[in-house]
C-alpha cells in the first residue's frame, strides 16, 4: 500500500513541535530535580534519643510527636512534588498542543512563497513568460529564488523573442530569392528556344520554389500567431467560419469528400486574418488526410461560456499519442491520399499558436470508429442587444 508523502509543511511543524517538546520535558525534569533539592526531606529522629526522652514525658507523647512530624512533613513534601510534576505535565500537553498549532501557522507563513513559486511554474507556458514572480519580503533566501526564477523568465522570453524574430527576419528574407527562382523558371518555361530538358529543369525549379514559398508563409504566419495580437475586434465565429468553409467546397468536392457544416451562435474577439488561418488550416487538413469517400464536418456553437469551433473527419483510427505529436511543428500525420502534396507539418502548430494568442485552447482526439476531431476553445464575449426601432 503506497502512503502519501508528508508535506514539508507537516514535517516543519512536526519537527517544531519535536523539539519544543524535548526541551520543555528537558526543563520539566531540571525544574523537578531542583525542587526536590530545595525540599530536603527531615531526618528520621534517633530511636534512643526518642525513648530517653519519652522517659522524662507522661505516656512517651513527645517522642510519638517527633514521629507524628516527620511523618507529615515527608508526605508533605511528596504531595508538592507529585502536585508540581502533575500540574508541570498538564502545562506541557497544552503548551506542545498550542506550539505544534502555531507551528503549523508559521510553517504556513514560511512556506507561502515556495507555493506561490509553484503555482506559478505549473502554470508558466511561452504565452505567459512575461509574467512574474515578483516577491515581496526580506532578502533572505526564499526572495533570492524567486528573484532568479524571475531572471530565468526574462531570459527565456528574450530567447523565445529572439527565436520568433530570427524567423519572421529569415523568412522576409528568403522572399526575394525565392521570387527571382520563381522568375528564372517561368522564363525558361516560356522560352520559345527552350529544350525539352530546360523546360522539366523549370518545372522542377518551380515546383520547389512552390513548396518553399508555402513553407516561407508557414513559418511567417507562426512568428505572427506566437507573438502578441496586433489587432483584437469583435467577431461572428458562426460567419467566418461560413467564409472560410466556403471557400474549401471546390477541394472537398475535388477529393470526393461530403463536406457538413453547422453554425451555432459564438461570438470572440480576435484577429480575423489570425483566426481565418485557424480556420482554413483545420479545413485543409481535414480535406488531405481525408480518404476518398469519407466525410467532414464543421460545427460553431457555444458551450459553457466557450466558443466551440469543432472539425471532424473520417479516417483511419489513430493512436491516442496524436492528441499531442500533431500540434508539433513538422510533424505530418498519416494517411494522406497519394498526389497530393504532402505539408509541411505546420498547420496544427499554427492552429496550437492561434489559439494560445487568443487565450484558448485546442485538442484534437480519435473517435473508436477511426478518423480526427480537432475541438478548438475560444473566450466567447457576450452578443450585444439589438438596437430597438
Amino acid at each position: 500500500m503506497n502512503w502519501p508523502h508528508p508535506t514539508i509543511r507537516l514535517r516543519l511543524t512536526l519537527l517544531y513541535g519535536g523539539l519544543f517538546i524535548a526541551a520543555s520535558a528537558l526543563l520539566l525534569a531540571l525544574t523537578y530535580g531542583l525542587l526536590g533539592q530545595a525540599l530536603q526531606p527531615l531526618d528520621r529522629p534517633d530511636p534512643d534519643e526518642v525513648e530517653n526522652d519519652s522517659g522524662d514525658q507522661e505516656g512517651g507523647h513527645e517522642g510519638s510527636f517527633e514521629e507524628q512530624l516527620f511523618e507529615a512533613r515527608n508526605e508533605e513534601r511528596a504531595g508538592a512534588l507529585s502536585a508540581v510534576l502533575t500540574q508541570s505535565l498538564v502545562a506541557l500537553v497544552m503548551t506542545s498542543a498550542g506550539a505544534i498549532g502555531l507551528g503549523w501557522v508559521v510553517a504556513g507563513r514560511v512556506l507561502s512563497p515556495i507555493r506561490q513559486i509553484t503555482a506559478h511554474a505549473r502554470q508558466a507556458s511561452e504565452a505567459t513568460l512575461g509574467e512574474r514572480l515578483g516577491l515581496q519580503g526580506p532578502p533572505d533566501e526564499l526572495k533570492e529564488l524567486g528573484d532568479t526564477i524571475d531572471g530565468m523568465l526574462g531570459r527565456l522570453e528574450a530567447a523565445f523573442a529572439a527565436q520568433r524574430r530570427f524567423a519572421a527576419q529569415a523568412s522576409h528574407e528568403l522572399r526575394t530569392p525565392l521570387a527571382v527562382m520563381r522568375a528564372e523558371a517561368d522564363v525558361a518555361l516560356t522560352a520559345v528556344d527552350a529544350t525539352e530538358r530546360e523546360r522539366r529543369l523549370g518545372a522542377a525549379i518551380r515546383t520547389a520554389v512552390d513548396r518553399s514559398e508555402r513553407l516561407v508563409d508557414g513559418l511567417l504566419a507562426l512568428s505572427r500567431s506566437e507573438s502578441t495580437l496586433r489587432e483584437s475586434a469583435r467577431l461572428d465565429l458562426a460567419e467566418l467560419v461560413g467564409d472560410v468553409v466556403g471557400d474549401q467546397v471546390r477541394a472537398a468536392d475535388a477529393a470526393g469528400l461530403a463536406l457538413d457544416l453547422a453554425l451555432g451562435t459564438a461570438t470572440v474577439m480576435g484577429d480575423r486574418m489570425l483566426l481565418e488561418r485557424l480556420v482554413g488550416n483545420l479545413v485543409e487538413n481535414a480535406i488531405r488526410y481525408t480518404p476518398r469517400g469519407g466525410w467532414v464536418r464543421v460545427s460553431v456553437g457555444t458551450e459553457v461560456g466557450s466558443a466551440v469551433l469543432r472539425v471532424a473527419n473520417s479516417g483511419p483510427v489513430l493512436t491516442p499519442q496524436v492528441g499531442t505529436d500533431l500540434f508539433e511543428p513538422f510533424q505530418r500525420g498519416q494517411g494522406d491520399r497519394p498526389g497530393r502534396t504532402r505539408g509541411f507539418g505546420l498547420g496544427l502548430a499554427i492552429v496550437r499558436s492561434v489559439a494560445i494568442a487568443h487565450e484558448g485552447e485546442v485538442a484534437a482526439s480519435s473517435p473508436p470508429e477511426g478518423g480526427l476531431v480537432v475541438t478548438v476553445r475560444l473566450p466567447a464575449v457576450s452578443t450585444p442587444p439589438s438596437a430597438s426601432i
